[in-house]
């Protein structure tokens, strides 16, 4: 464990400049959106699919095959997942693009499975061949090509999941299309009610764990105590990366990390 740390450590470190990279602002609670971390079993194959949809990759000796949009990293990690991301708790990343007709052109290119696809309302849910799912959330107005919408967790209790969220982050309990919903500054958390048996944990699958950043660590370490939150890997603070990391887990098992550090990083 302290190995996949260390390594998803210095995949953080993220090059100075790269403006579409930068954190929002947190929230009143001091939390913000931060990145999401696959796990693929080919590299280049997967590197090709975020570059083709127009994330930019970052460029440093220090990370590798990190790719960013507005509001979100994407890190990547080759390892085979155990599952897709559709049968997990981390059910997707979804991404707001200015044309529908040329995702969906991409999406059949690479040989994506599409899940659900709506043109009249411009929306796409697709699964990658890498396993990995993603939906496509179309606005013409928009001035990116692309940029990062919200994360979904699947859950058969949205309700219960959702209010968690809202307690440990200090999210806005909303809603959106119909599904609750856990806004945070740079994103949401989406809520999906799971059909049949509960979705599997998060971790080793497609979708590794989501991301958040915080202004302080000791003040997030000090809620979870008194929530009687533990910590899946206790707050490790590491000087040479300028990043305080750890992780915890969501009532329904996916898996999920806290930064300290990233947000200064991003916009140098």
């Amino acid at each position: 464990m302290k190995l996949r740390v260390l390594a998803l450590a210095t995949a953080l470190i993220v090059l100075p400049g790269i403006a579409s990279a930068q954190l929002s602002a947190p929230n009143a609670e001091g939390v913000s959106a931060g990145h999401t971390h696959l796990y693929i079993a080919d590299l280049a194959k997967s590197r090709e699919y975020w570059l083709n949809f127009g994330l930019t990759e970052v460029k440093s000796d220090k990370i590798k095959n990190a790719f960013s949009a507005p509001g979100m990293l994407v890190l990547l990690r080759e390892q085979a997942p155990v599952l897709p991301s559709g049968q997990t708790s981390a059910n997707h990343i979804a991404f707001s693009v200015k044309s529908y007709d040329v995702y969906k052109a991409k999406l059949v290119a690479m040989g994506a499975k599409l899940v659900l696809d709506k043109a009249d309302t411009g929306q796409i849910l697709a699964d990658l061949p890498d396993g990995v799912r993603v939906e496509f959330l179309t606005d013409p107005a928009q001035t990116e090509t692309i940029k990062f919408h919200h994360s979904h967790v699947q859950t058969l209790d949205v309700n219960g999941v959702r209010d968690w969220y809202v307690k440990v982050f200090g999210a806005e309990a909303g809603e959106r299309a119909g599904m609750v919903s856990a806004v945070i500054p740079g994103g949401r958390v989406d809520f999906l009610a799971a059909r049949g048996d509960a979705p599997k944990a998060s971790k080793g699958n497609a979708i590794d764990h989501f991301g958040f950043e915080v202004a302080s660590m000791d003040a997030f370490k000090a809620k979870m105590d008194k929530l009687g939150i533990k910590f899946d890997r206790a707050p490790e603070k590491r000087d040479d990366l300028g990043l305080t990391i750890a992780f915890i887990v969501d009532p329904v098992g996916t898996n999920i990390e806290i930064t300290q550090g990233l947000a200064a990083v991003a916009k140098k």
